[in-house]
């Protein structure tokens, strides 16, 4: 026992600069329903659940609150919690009452809507298109007739005199979730405002100074934190970076959210927040993936889980990614279709790959790890080939992800495995090493001894008899150009 301990304490060190964080703290979903509960993959897959609170679902009249939505909504937070899965309820979307009256114009690039105000909380919608020669037309829909329809509760700037009441459905809101038996403690401003999103048609000074700024202030005083409204990637980081120091906001946050947006996002948001004095501020991705190349897990949670572990993570929560979406029916017409974690209650490639990193992880304290040595020479890098490295129980676990075109090349040069050296460790000091595809695929491996370490030699492609299959993979698929590396240590 007292070799094993003088062995970790070597291999790791022995100061922990992190929270006891897990894989379950880190990794979320949006929009699991009540009924997924029942799953098992909430055990490992993920620790949070994303919903929306609506505030033109919540008070369509004013000064009228919908108590039978406010409770189904408070009742699906209950069994979530009941279930321990922890909480993020997305405040927003305003009632068409509450926005702009008489008409409102907002151009954006090539693109003009026009909304004229009808009462209670319907508008007339008109859109144009500039030509070139600057003026502008009807846009059309696809049977040619110019759009001039009627819409619900718009997405446009609140009427200034309304300002409090948005703020007064915050309170009322964050009030009802920071009592018992809820006692939520983030709460999120908005979901993807942005000139370009489609779910705000405004400037982002504007919304900044009404929208954001207000429900913070709310948020605050009744002791919550604030997610900053899930930025799109429509626009760009830097932008965001400056609307947020212009409006004096970055103090207001105690997370940073953004959507779809490459891992380095995440590390330039961190730097501008303590540029700009929130050193402390969390950066999470609260919609990430939505698409079908089925590697995105084993590309981006270990880079991120990486580049968190490595930069002061001393808040359990500092560093989140929430997969969109939980699921979809297993109809290929249906919304999101092999884009989600489940097909019906079955897992698709996306939700495997996520099980398979969280059963390997499982509910162990993760730490950073990186007396790794490869050749061909991969850096613990933010982009391009890397590897992760990270620390576990008594397990190593090496996260190695190549660029398609190097994956490419490699099959060309005819390169067939990836040298994996780990300095200071012993053959005798290893149980087991093994090759884990993506999709769990498994390998054993045999360890060679070095004069200094350990060596292992990692196909870099699975066995032909041993790939995963599923009906949403295709001959793309096979070009798998990430795996891990796991050893158990005695």
């Amino acid at each position: 026992m007292l070799h094993r301990f003088f062995l970790f304490a070597f291999l790791f060190g022995s100061t922990l600069l992190a929270p006891a964080v897990t894989f379950r703290d880190f990794s979320g979903v949006c929009q699991g329903g009540d009924g997924s509960l029942k799953l098992p993959y909430w055990d490992t897959l993920a620790g949070w659940n994303r919903i929306d609170i609506a505030w033109n679902a919540a008070e369509p009249v004013e000064g009228q609150y919908n108590e039978a939505y406010l409770k189904k909504v408070y009742s699906s937070i209950r069994k979530n919690l009941d279930r321990g899965v922890k909480m993020l309820p997305m405040l927003g979307y305003a009632p068409g009452w509450a926005s702009r009256d008489g008409e409102y114009v907002f151009t954006c690039g090539d693109s003009r809507k026009v909304y004229n105000k009808l009462g209670g909380n319907e508008y007339r919608l008109r859109e144009f298109k500039k030509e070139k020669n600057g003026g502008w037309v009807p846009r059309t829909d696809k049977a040619g007739n110019p759009i001039d329809k009627t819409v619900r509760n718009p997405r446009i700037p609140l009427a200034p005199e309304n300002i409090a009441k948005w703020q007064a459905f915050i309170r009322r809101v964050v009030s009802d979730l920071r009592a018992e038996p809820y006692r939520l403690e983030y709460f999120q401003i908005w979901n993807e405002a942005h000139p370009k999103s489609g779910f705000y048609d405004g400037e982002m000074l504007e919304y900044l100074k009404n929208i954001h700024l207000p429900a913070a202030e709310a948020i605050r005083d009744l002791g919550g934190k604030v997610v900053y409204g899930g930025y799109p990637c429509c626009g760009a980081v830097d932008a965001l970076a400056r609307d947020l120091t212009k409006a004096k906001a970055w103090n207001s946050l105690d997370v940073i959210d953004i959507h779809y947006f490459p891992e380095w996002c995440m590390d330039y948001l961190r730097r501008k927040a303590a540029e700009n004095g929130n050193p402390g501020i969390g950066v999470w991705q609260t919609e990430i993936v939505f698409h079908r190349n089925y590697y995105a897990v084993a590309q981006i949670y270990p880079n991120v889980l990486y580049r968190g572990l490595t930069h002061n993570w001393k808040n359990i929560d500092r560093y989140k990614l929430f997969f969109f979406a939980f699921g979809s029916p297993d109809d290929p017409k249906a919304y999101g279709y092999g884009k989600c974690l489940l097909a019906g209650t079955t897992l698709t490639p996306h939700g495997k790959a996520l099980e398979t990193l969280a059963d390997i992880f499982g509910s162990e304290e993760l730490a950073a790890y990186d007396r790794i040595v490869s050749i061909p020479k991969l850096d613990f890098a933010n982009k391009g080939d890397r590897i992760s490295g990270f620390r576990f129980g008594n397990k190593i676990l090496v996260a190695v992800n190549f660029d398609a075109k190097t994956r490419e090349n490699q099959e060309k040069e005819g390169l067939e495995v990836l040298k994996l050296t780990f300095p200071g460790l012993k053959t005798e000091q290893v149980n087991s090493a093994v090759r884990i595809g993506v999709f769990g695929e498994r390998r054993d491996l045999a360890v060679q001894t070095l004069p200094d370490g350990v060596t292992l030699e990692v196909p870099l492609a699975e066995e032909e008899s041993n790939r995963y299959s599923d009906k949403f993979l295709n001959e793309k698929s096979l070009r798998r150009p990430a795996f891990y590396t796991l050893l158990e240590l005695k």
